[in-house]
């Protein structure tokens, strides 16, 4: 099958984005030593190259739903690469559950996670105890803390790509314009009751000699005070975090204890609400249950 072939099988595909196109083309140069034969060759031939490479179960499952739809594009049989497509993914989800429960077994419990975020408090590690407060009570993801600190000035809110930490007199505000499913879902206004952030805001603003409202507070920024690069935000989020903990596996770990509670799931849709991902998803990829 040739590069044109593969092109025109993309192009015909409205449905797929940018993003989908790419990560096709990467799973049909897996293909290469085949010379991408993926209309010419046996549906038998075809299952035995991908079962015989050392890829992942889930890359092996990209792999079968790329040779599946370019068949079925050109009009050739798919029943055997279908019935071998579904096994492994059936394989595949089996492996995820079991890997859950190695998971859940290594991560501490959501208590250990609050008394490190009490003792960052206690240690005056204001921009720590800022991030691990709002991952706790809001669910976020790392990019959801790329945040301006503000006074209550709506005013000063002129950037709808930007998310504001907005400290008011009797709580603080969380504005998120730019987060990951912000397409689907738009702003997101969240209300925090806490004397302790409103504090560690104050102090994190003094310790840094800046004053709010006036000079531009990035609650992570470089050391000369500007914002921090995207791609170093997770990196920072670990140093603050229990262990070195992912946001992912805050989430995890909130998610898993909940579900196990009586009133559970009132909280459950709540993270879901907070984070802009539906209860589905979140149940099925941060609920670890063995």
């Amino acid at each position: 099958m040739s590069e044109a072939q593969f092109d025109e099988y993309l192009e015909g595909s409205p449905n797929l984005s940018d993003r989908s196109k790419q990560m096709y083309r990467n799973q049909f140069r897996k293909f290469e030593e085949m010379q991408k034969n993926l209309l010419t060759q046996s549906q038998i031939n075809i299952i035995n190259f991908v079962d015989n490479t050392s890829y992942a179960l889930n890359t092996k499952l990209a792999m079968y739903n790329v040779a599946v739809n370019v068949r079925k594009f050109y009009g050739k049989e798919v029943n055997k690469i279908n019935n071998r497509k579904l096994q492994i993914a059936d394989d595949y989800a089996q492996q995820k559950n079991a890997d859950k429960c190695d998971k859940l077994a290594g991560l501490p419990t959501s208590k250990q996670l609050i008394a490190h975020e009490n003792r960052l408090y206690l240690d005056g590690n204001w921009e720590g105890y800022i991030i691990v407060h709002l991952l706790r009570m809001l669910s976020l993801r790392n990019k959801d803390l790329d945040v301006v600190i503000l006074p209550a000035d709506r005013s000063k809110r002129d950037d709808k790509k930007q998310n504001y930490l907005v400290a008011r007199k009797l709580n603080a505000q969380l504005v998120r314009n730019n987060y990951k499913t912000a397409d689907k879902y738009g702003t997101k206004k969240n209300v925090i009751q806490s004397k302790r952030l409103l504090k560690a805001i104050k102090e994190l603003v003094a310790e840094r000699d800046l004053e709010l409202g006036k000079d531009k507070v990035y609650l992570l920024s470089r050391k000369d005070g500007a914002r921090l690069n995207e791609d170093s935000i997770a990196k920072r989020v670990r140093k603050h975090t229990f262990q070195g903990l992912s946001e992912t596996d805050y989430n995890k770990i909130f998610v898993s204890e909940l579900k196990e509670l009586k009133d559970g799931m009132k909280k459950l849709k709540q993270i879901s609400e907070n984070r802009g991902t539906s209860l589905d998803v979140l149940l099925n990829e941060y609920h670890l249950d063995c």
